[in-house]
């Protein structure tokens, strides 16, 4: 019997009626009820720069994404999430609202730690139509991510400094595309796919978060790996959100790891048999096309080139 038979047939027959979400208990959930503080502390005048005008402009804070819709923002976190506790005097925080990890409106009540001046504000954010607003422009995007639109926002604030044109930044912004892993869109043989890097839980959450504000039926690729780079520990992935994932008929697994986050799918309560766990790559991929259902792909670091290499090779109608 090869190595992979033998795995996956021991995959089939782990009983994961006691190990759900619900009773796991994981390194982040134990070190996040801890009220010690861990990580740089920096100082309140490390926080500030100044423009060549003399106004001070707080980086904490420099720019935001004003958006409290349900479909953008959320009550509570649902994930695992950094920054919970002031940097200065350790209290909780707390937040008006939250998009991921530790991004959103927030504030200490003990310090006001957060509570500044914003410099400038995305509105009316439209993932769909991959469009928003900075200071009544709109301005079109290729991309659907609302880490996208805080990176595009930082982008404004930086242009507005130096009187950059308005006309000059919607130009830049509606031809710009992210390649090489990170959302590359793509086909493969006429089917879209989707592929992002994810190195952590917060990228991976991000990852999924796309794919679930897509309501087209889909199948996901996700290959893990624990190479020198990637770090040997992959418990992060018990960090990885995989509840109630949105018209996903299928999901792929590979990488070293492949069964490793093919158990954690599983103990998500994502049926088991519809979960394919390869470690040989290419037999992965070749799986995955063996559907025309549109295909979102996650791999972390050291995964990413060679997934998409591939794929690249799978593709037999175009260049990628």
């Amino acid at each position: 019997m090869n190595e992979e038979k033998k795995i996956n047939d021991d995959f089939e027959m782990i009983d994961f009626e006691e190990a759900t979400d619900d009773n796991i208990e994981t390194l982040d959930e134990t070190s996040n009820n801890s009220e010690e503080i861990k990580g740089t502390i920096f100082d309140n005048d490390s926080t500030q720069n100044q423009d060549t005008e003399g106004t001070v402009i707080d980086v904490n804070r420099l720019f935001d994404v004003n958006e409290k819709e349900e479909q953008i923002a959320e009550e509570e976190i649902k994930e695992a999430g950094e920054g919970k506790f002031c940097p200065f005097c350790k209290t909780r925080l707390e937040y008006e609202y939250y998009q991921y990890s530790h991004v959103g409106k927030f504030k200490c009540p003990n310090c006001n730690f957060g509570d500044n001046e914003i410099y400038k504000s995305a509105s009316n954010v439209d993932l769909k139509n991959r469009c928003f607003d900075i200071d009544g422009t709109t301005y079109k995007i290729n991309g659907n991510s609302i880490y996208l639109i805080y990176n595009y926002t930082a982008v404004y604030s930086i242009c507005s400094l130096y009187n950059i044109s308005k006309e000059a930044i919607q130009k830049a912004f509606a031809n710009f595309k992210l390649n090489n892993g990170r959302l590359e869109e793509i086909e493969i043989n006429g089917i879209k796919t989707i592929i992002n890097l994810a190195k952590n839980p917060t990228g991976s959450n991000v990852s999924l978060r796309i794919l679930n504000e897509d309501d087209d039926e889909k199948e996901l690729l996700f290959v893990l790996n624990d190479n020198i780079a990637d770090g040997f520990d992959v418990s992060w992935i018990w960090d990885i959100n995989f509840n109630n994932l949105n018209n996903v008929t299928r999901i792929i697994t590979s990488g070293k790891r492949a069964y490793d986050i093919a158990i954690r799918i599983k103990t998500s309560g994502f049926p088991a048999e519809k979960i394919e766990p390869y470690l040989d790559l290419k037999e992965a991929v070749k799986s995955l096309y063996k559907t025309s259902t549109k295909k979102y792909v996650i791999a972390n670091y050291t995964a990413l080139q060679p997934t998409r290499h591939a794929l690249k090779e799978h593709n037999t109608s175009k260049e990628i």
